[in-house]
């Protein structure tokens, strides 16, 4: 049931379209899971002569897939009374209370004014808070220094995917007293039995020891090379909730199957619907849409066929129609910037996840196999509910 997956990466990784893949999914009711790795740990092991496989439990850096780890968090914290969705967030973020609009003048150019609405933990969490990337490339400066820039929008009018999420994590670190790593660690981990989460490798060398390299592809060529870069660094001091987290594939898929069952462990049922719930104002929702005419962005953001519905959640991107053979609508999706890609959906009880470490970010051949993977998935599915 489950050939058509293992002939489709086989091939791909043969053909050398990708060096290497991680595939989990499960249902909800039991009857179906699937976890495999296929490929090389790195190029510069084919180089030397001394390639090593892929293993199911290699430890990959997860860049926005952090960002569901954060919002779980923090919807635990809004559950435990810490502070609630819609209140001002500067009453924990003294720092964003002074934050400016950037407006553009009549005779070009801008002007900073102060904004008129209030940024929220809701709006934090579904980047309609006017926060953006606009420094983010600078990973050496502390992130107040390196989020705060002016606002590109009233908060709750517009979407920019942005730093929201390292905003998110630093409140719930103020509120508990613990740092983010350690607060995920026992509230999210813990819970399900994970081992390896972590922000800073090198404190785990265990963990470390399992990282695989990042592979290139070259864009003139198509074809994929070794680099030494790691994209992010791994001794990052600060806990990133948008970016910052390590873990394994079929552990992060633990997370993505307790939240597709509701089975309580980490949120109740009432905050669970929340992360799903695209709540956006309509002239907010096109704003989502025009973002993904840009076809580079689409495709970092899930390559979703062009044209879909879709809206944005505190847990990701919602799917507002059905993808033929694939996931129906209500769907929630992300993925990261080392093309890892996973979705759930609530509904058949299914979820998943493509885990690979392959830069640029949006690389249209592992979309093409994260989408061959989900497909597979749902007739695989489809086969052993017939059967029954």
């Amino acid at each position: 049931m489950t050939s058509s997956i293992e002939s489709t990466f086989e091939a791909a990784v043969a053909a050398k379209v990708i060096p290497g893949a991680i595939v989990v999914a499960s249902s909800t009711d039991g009857k179906f899971k699937y976890a495999r790795s296929f490929g090389l740990r790195s190029l510069k092991d084919v180089v030397d002569g001394t390639p090593e496989q892929l293993e199911l439990d290699a430890v990959l850096w997860m860049g926005s897939c952090t960002k569901i780890m954060t919002a779980i968090a923090a919807l635990q914290c809004v559950e435990r009374g810490h502070f609630t969705l819609d209140e001002d967030v500067t009453r924990l973020l003294p720092e964003l209370k002074d934050i400016e609009l950037q407006v553009p003048c009549n005779g070009g150019g801008f002007e900073l004014v102060k904004a008129k609405n209030t940024i929220t933990m809701r709006r934090l969490l579904n980047h309609t808070s006017g926060l953006s990337y606009t420094k983010f490339g600078k990973l050496d400066l502390p992130l107040l220094e390196r989020c705060l820039a002016p606002l590109v929008f009233e908060p709750g009018k517009g979407f920019m995917y942005g730093t929201g999420t390292d905003f998110a994590g630093l409140m719930v670190e103020r509120v508990t007293g613990l740092t983010l790593e350690t607060y995920i660690q026992q509230n999210v981990a813990a819970p399900l039995g994970i081992k390896r989460i972590c922000f800073r490798p090198p404190e785990h060398p265990d963990m470390l020891a399992r990282l695989p390299d990042v592979s290139k592809r070259i864009l003139s060529s198509g074809e994929l090379e070794y680099t030494a870069d790691k994209i992010w660094p791994l001794d990052f001091k600060e806990d990133s909730g948008g970016s910052g987290a390590y873990t394994t594939i079929p552990e992060f898929q633990r997370i993505l199957h307790s939240i597709t069952a509701n089975d309580g462990v980490l949120l109740t049922s009432t905050m669970v619907d929340e992360l799903f719930r695209p709540d956006m104002d309509p002239e907010v929702v096109q704003s989502v849409k025009k973002t993904l005419e840009n076809e580079t962005t689409n495709n970092i953001f899930g390559g979703l066929p062009k044209g879909t519905e879709v809206s944005y959640a505190m847990g990701g991107m919602v799917v507002l129609e059905d993808l033929e053979g694939r996931r129906p609508k209500g769907t929630l999706h992300w993925g990261a910037l080392l093309n890892i890609f996973f979705w759930m959906d609530r509904e058949n009880g299914l979820s998943g996840i493509f885990g690979s470490q392959v830069f640029p970010a949006g690389d249209t051949k592992c979309l093409g196999l994260f989408a061959e993977f989900e497909s597979g998935v749902y007739e695989a599915y489809r086969s052993i509910v017939e059967d029954r």
